[in-house]
């Protein structure tokens, strides 16, 4: 290879890589909400000050109901029982100001793999048993994770049902400058490789989810979820 075509190439991959460092976190954080009588918020982000962003989006919109999804979070103080990140997120939103009679919480039994696409799953299911009526569905997650979160909601929900993302503001790096901190590169690599995995990985359309075998919807001692018309 000549040193001008070599030349040539490494100044192509400069452009690209400049390109994708500049454009990839706008990419994944994405904003894309749809017209929707159902707020879903991601309970693995129920410590990040963007569960504000959350609450305001809740009470700006026009939503029937607030639920939120997640898997164990870790043992409670003095209790060998495992708190969900759903029910945590829940107790922020109260704590918030978020009206607890409008709160489903969705706990997702501990998963090694497709997680975010388990709390999907969920959320299905939950509508099926619960005979709610979704209008549309928006997807409250926290910043790059949110395309990823798009379409593994799609793909559970089905078409049948309109779903949008909500990005709230991941603070713990620059997102214009994220390649100058070690946790802004951890995110952003991480992230890309979770949406790829997300439109490319051949996922079931079910899975084995204790709400696929209780005949309550919700989780004991939640009330039952009323139909809104």
């Amino acid at each position: 290879m000549r040193i001008a075509d070599l030349l040539g190439l490494t100044t192509l991959f400069a452009i690209f890589a400049f390109a994708f460092a500049l454009k990839i976190n706008d990419f994944l954080a994405i904003r894309l909400p749809v017209d929707g009588n159902i707020l879903v918020v991601e309970g693995w982000i129920w410590k990040s000050s963007a569960m504000k962003e959350a609450m305001e989006e809740f009470k700006r919109g026009h939503y029937q109901w607030l639920v939120t999804v997640g898997e164990p979070a870790g043992e409670g103080e003095g209790t060998p029982v495992q708190e969900s990140s759903a029910e945590l997120a829940a107790g922020r939103l109260r704590e918030l100001g978020v009206d607890e009679n409008l709160i489903v919480v969705l706990p997702v039994p501990k998963m090694t793999l497709h997680r975010t696409y388990g709390s999907a799953l969920t959320v299905r299911n939950w509508l099926s048993r619960s005979k709610t009526e979704a209008t549309g569905v928006n997807v409250f997650t926290l910043g790059p994770h949110a395309r990823k979160s798009l379409v593994l909601f799609e793909r559970a929900l089905g078409p049948g049902i309109p779903v949008g993302v909500i990005a709230g503001t991941d603070d713990t790096y620059s997102p214009s400058r994220w390649w100058l901190s070690a946790r802004g590169i951890h995110v952003i690599t991480r992230k890309t490789l979770g949406y790829l995995y997300a439109v490319i990985w051949p996922l079931p359309e079910n899975m084995p989810l204790p709400s696929e075998t209780s005949d309550n919807p919700l989780p004991p001692g939640d009330k039952e979820v009323p139909i809104r018309k």
